[in-house]
């Protein structure tokens, strides 16, 4: 599967952080049947930002090139700081946001139907990362998923060298390293059915695509 099948002047853009939401966002979206080898017309080109201030940075740049433009983007600050931050660099584009984001994605339409969609990680109202809302895709039945989190403090307490905000990274990347193929990356382990594409927060994040840009 290649995310180059859409080309990068396809009139819809979804900007992300990084190659790890780049291919998280396509192998669960194809769970739900988009077909990103034989992509639809409507299908964003996905532009991976390579960071949360180049994203930001393109997005102005994006809503005066494309018909539809989502931003995905860390609530690693508080997700009220983010969405003011987002809303102080829309100031002027003509795109009416909400006070609070969507619980269920933001999506927002100009007078002259362009569209913004906006998704905080992980669910538009906790602080986070997209490896927050992995973790909402761990299968609830897992039994080693409680243990991933004694053993990752654990780590931690005998000296591991990562820090309290990465060790939501810590754990899922432990977790994933006691799975029958081991250390698959994020992408592959949604195509692997390592993580479930059905929870609710998979649906709502797959909804907010579908909302955004298929519609």
């Amino acid at each position: 599967m290649s995310a180059a099948k859409v080309k990068a002047n396809a009139p819809h853009r979804l900007i992300v952080e990084g190659r790890d939401d780049q291919w998280s966002i396509i192998e669960l979206t194809a769970k739900y049947g988009w077909d990103w080898e034989n992509p639809d017309p409507h299908y964003p080109y996905i532009a991976d930002a390579q960071g949360n201030t180049l994203a930001l940075e393109a997005l102005p740049v994006a809503l005066r090139s494309y018909r539809r433009v989502g931003i995905v983007l860390d609530a690693d600050i508080a997700p009220g700081d983010r969405w003011q931050s987002l809303g102080d660099r829309l100031s002027g584009a003509g795109f009416p946001l909400p006070a609070q984001p969507d619980p269920a994605g933001t999506v927002s339409e100009a007078p002259d139907g362009r569209r913004l969609g906006v998704w905080l990680m992980p669910d538009n109202q906790n602080p986070g990362k997209l490896e927050d809302f992995l973790a909402l895709l761990v299968p609830q039945a897992d039994p080693c998923w409680d243990w991933s989190a004694e053993s990752t403090a654990r780590a931690s307490q005998l000296g591991a060298g990562f820090t309290q905000p990465d060790f939501i990274k810590a754990r899922i990347h432990t977790w994933l390293a006691w799975q029958k193929e081991p250390a698959l990356p994020f992408g592959t382990a949604i195509r692997a059915a390592t993580f479930a594409h059905n929870t609710d927060a998979a649906r709502r994040f797959v909804a907010w695509m579908e909302r955004l840009f298929m519609r």
